[in-house]
């Protein structure tokens, strides 16, 4: 059996962090191909509005769920929380499958959220702790190059069973696929390929003491530059990966025409995320995220206008791929931190980022039947301003990642 054969701990933990991650790809993007059919089920009578609201919601969860287990990591172990938050986010996208209004699809979609933010900043803390020092880059890329395999996979489903299972269907396939996969490897096996990162002492842990050492020692500039990119990313990945099929489908295409669009897209997602992280390895990760926003940007304005199909193709690859660079500032932030306070640093990004994320549903469903310019302008002017401050703001030089983190005593009252 391939579980007897021997892994490079690593290489085992880029791999099961990838598929953890690949769920919660599958998760944002097979919500923007079940838009659609969300939109025309009967007796719900949704607006693009309230399916950009419900979007939002999840997204909500992924904030405080990514802040919150990030924090909850460094004190009572990264592993642990890894395997809680796809137990977690597995049984709340079921409930997802079977709720019976849009008010209760909401509030799962929150709680299923809460599970999909832990995910990214344990999975990144993992991978970046267990890889080699030249390679952190490259293995944080695969492993978070699992949101364009989980778009893909979401994609080839809705592709394959949306018509015949709807969106139930879809959502349900997306909870038990992690449960019973996921989960039953990192219980057998993650003990044995990641080593425990640090843990801060006890009497350190609290929320106000850990923010005070993440802000302290000239960190505090290095944690508003990754959030804000990262607010920049999120705002262009969900609400295009919320929007894109019904966009398209606004401008004449079909149903199937249009899922096929995001697939493209979610592969060329996929080939940004690991060949974005192989390039940062070599020219530095702020050279890489600027050139991939900036292509991006440049991609999305193309896609307003009418060319060819192979045209067409190449600018949503090219488009998904700059999107890409997502994991390139994740694994920055991981390696500009101390190793006690890497899963924090991530949360607070990833969580905060995501606040802003939360508009790109919204904005693409106000969007909505407006000329296809000023959408995709919309969409790209967040790229090129995350370009932008990525340039000016942020720098290759990683700074005394495996420090000790000194204590910074707790505020008095």
């Amino acid at each position: 059996m391939i579980f007897n054969k021997p892994v490079s701990g690593h290489v085992g933990v880029a791999a099961l962090a990838c598929a953890a991650i690949a769920s919660d790809g599958y998760d944002l993007t097979v919500y923007g191909a079940a838009a659609p059919d969300l939109l025309r089920y009967p007796g719900w009578a949704l607006t693009p509005s309230q399916v950009g609201a419900i979007a939002g919601a999840t997204v909500l969860g992924m904030c405080f769920g990514a802040v919150t287990a990030g924090m909850l990591a460094d004190r009572l172990g990264v592993r642990r929380m890894f395997m809680a938050c796809v137990a977690w986010f597995s049984l709340a996208v079921i409930a997802c499958a079977f709720a019976p209004s849009p008010t209760t699809l909401g509030i799962a979609r929150f709680v299923a959220g809460l599970g999909l933010g832990g995910v990214v900043p344990t999975a990144v803390t993992l991978t970046v702790s267990a890889a080699p020092p030249g390679r952190r880059h490259f293995l944080n890329g695969v492993a978070l190059s699992g949101l364009g395999v989980g778009g893909i996979l979401a994609t080839l489903s809705a592709l394959a069973f949306l018509d015949d299972w709807g969106w139930r269907g879809i959502f349900l396939l997306g909870g038990i696929v992690p449960l019973v996969t996921v989960l039953p490897v990192a219980a057998a096996r993650l003990g044995r390929w990641a080593p425990e990162p640090p843990r801060t002492d006890p009497a350190s842990g609290t929320t106000r003491v850990r923010l005070g050492q993440l802000l302290g020692r000239g960190r505090w500039p290095k944690l508003i530059v990754f959030t804000l990119v990262t607010a920049c990313c999120q705002i262009l990945s969900l609400g295009l990966l919320t929007w894109l099929p019904v966009i398209m489908r606004t401008n004449g295409y079909s149903l199937g025409s249009a899922l096929l669009f995001m697939l493209v897209y979610t592969f060329g997602s996929l080939a940004g995320a690991s060949g974005g992280a192989w390039v940062a390895d070599r020219v530095g990760a702020r050279r890489a995220a600027a050139f991939g926003l900036l292509i991006t940007g440049a991609a999305i304005l193309g896609l307003a206008v009418h060319v060819p199909l192979p045209t067409l193709y190449a600018l949503l690859f090219v488009a998904g791929a700059g999107v890409g660079v997502q994991p390139i500032i994740y694994g920055f932030t991981a390696t500009s931190f101390p190793g006690a306070l890497r899963a924090s640093a991530v949360g607070v990004v990833s969580g905060v980022g995501r606040i802003a994320g939360i508009s790109g549903p919204l904005i693409g469903g106000l969007l909505i039947g407006r000329p296809a310019l000023i959408s995709f302008a919309t969409f790209a002017a967040f790229a090129v301003l995350g370009a932008v401050i990525t340039a000016l703001f942020t720098s290759n030089e990683v700074s005394d990642p495996d420090a000790v983190p000194s204590r910074v005593p707790a505020p008095t009252a």
